[in-house]
């Protein structure tokens, strides 16, 4: 594997501190960031953009069984970080934590994370993130961390970015505020497989007319496997 790739180094850096990046993989790249400052940084750099999600939401108490699975995750004692956890464990719990909380409460329908197959995070690079989203067997779950209202007389209008010289896809349009629950169609879910960056373009209201993009792509985010 070629570490000295930097666009390889980012996508590693953002699972390691995720906590999606697990076994021999994860232990490698522990390895990586011994030597190299590259991935120290990389590492750094996600972690302060992921930071904010953590903290966006207030504590909650999680239903009793989600915590002996934290506790397996990070290396805990009886439910609590042992001394040696280092910062991007932490920050992985802490979002690990937020997920939880988020798929507990989301509409009240008390979803298990573990059906959770994609996860992305839709920031701006000056004010944190403003999207969680959460893609489970059929339906896509958007949940606003910092509203962002619409102009008006324009939607956001969320898509999944595919190969070299294939259309973007829509997966629909998704709310500056609050939160919105997408149904996943067997073609979108199909395009959703093969996807690695998500993309949300402003366009006009009730979303893009002709099917593909028709204002401008404002934000991007990649696409997590968990």
């Amino acid at each position: 594997m070629r570490y000295d790739d930097p666009r390889l180094v980012d996508a590693l850096a953002r699972e390691y501190v995720i906590g999606t990046l697990h076994g021999r993989a994860r232990t490698r790249f522990a390895r990586v960031l011994a030597a190299s400052l590259t991935a120290r940084r990389a590492v750094l750099a996600w972690e302060r953009s992921l930071q904010p999600l953590a903290l966006a939401v207030p504590a909650a108490v999680p239903p009793t069984h989600v915590w002996p699975r934290i506790a397996t995750a990070i290396g805990t004692r009886r439910g609590r970080p042992t001394f040696g956890v280092g910062l991007w464990q932490a920050l992985a719990a802490s979002l690990a934590f937020l997920a939880v909380i988020l798929g507990g409460l989301y509409l009240g329908q008390g979803t298990r994370l573990d059906q959770a197959q994609y996860v992305a995070v839709v920031a701006d690079q000056q004010t944190g993130p403003i999207w969680l989203l959460q893609a489970f067997s059929r339906e896509l779950r958007v949940s606003t961390v910092m509203p962002r209202p619409e102009p008006a007389g324009n939607s956001y209008e969320l898509w999944m970015l595919q190969g070299p010289g294939l259309p973007p896809v829509s997966l629909g349009l998704i709310p500056g505020a609050g939160n919105a629950v997408l149904p996943l169609s067997d073609a979108q879910l199909g395009v959703l497989a093969q996807t690695m960056t998500l993309a949300v373009s402003l366009e006009p209201a009730g979303g893009s007319p002709t099917g593909l993009p028709t204002g401008r792509v404002i934000f991007t985010a990649p696409l997590l496997r968990v």
